[in-house]
């Protein structure tokens, strides 16, 4: 698997703020910590080269009990990384958000009557456009939804922020994820 240079985590804005000691010359994040990994690969939406730190989150979330996306992160003089703030949560395939459309594309979301378990059938997929016509003595309202998808169900929202207030400030995208599938798109 390819890992993540320097040039690279430069552009995501956060090795400066980290406070690594890192020499100017390429190094892998295979020489970080697992944990200090999952936060430079979650502030730069997982690219190329973290899919063991995308695997080793996944697993803390969905651990039961469930545990924060990372642990313990050290930095060169052996304290603790804490100047960041993660927001995360488990969505639930009951709700509008537990669906993501690619750009250009609407959801479209309902859900039916409950079936006695709190929670009704869904129906979820994307649309371009809609257009509705009347047909009919009743006049009766006819809505067809053009270009339907099927919605990709999102188990998992997360957003870090490094450095939260200061003005070297620096807020990830909000990502959904579905850990079912490894799909992971900015909000």
């Amino acid at each position: 698997m390819q890992s993540i240079t320097t040039a690279r985590i430069l552009t995501v804005g956060v090795l400066g703020t980290v406070g690594f000691s890192i020499a100017a010359a390429p190094t892998p994040t295979m020489a970080y910590d697992m944990d200090c990994k999952v936060i430079l690969c979650l502030a730069g939406g997982f690219p190329t080269g973290c899919g063991d730190a995308y695997g080793y989150m996944i697993d803390r979330i969905t651990a039961r009990p469930p545990k924060p996306p990372f642990g313990y992160c050290a930095m060169s003089d052996g304290s603790e990384y804490t100047d960041h703030a993660v927001r995360y949560s488990r969505l639930s395939p009951y709700t509008q958000a537990g669906y993501y459309c690619p750009p250009g594309k609407q959801l479209f979301y309902a859900q039916g009557d409950d079936d006695g378990g709190g929670r009704g059938d869904v129906e979820a997929f994307c649309y371009t456009h809609v257009t509705t016509r009347t047909v009919g003595r009743d006049n009766d309202v006819q809505t067809t939804y053009h270009g339907r998808s099927t919605a990709m169900p999102i188990t998992f929202e997360l957003q870090i922020t490094i450095e939260p207030g200061a003005a070297t400030e620096f807020r990830s995208p909000t990502y959904a994820i579905n850990h079912r599938t490894g799909f992971v798109a900015e909000r």
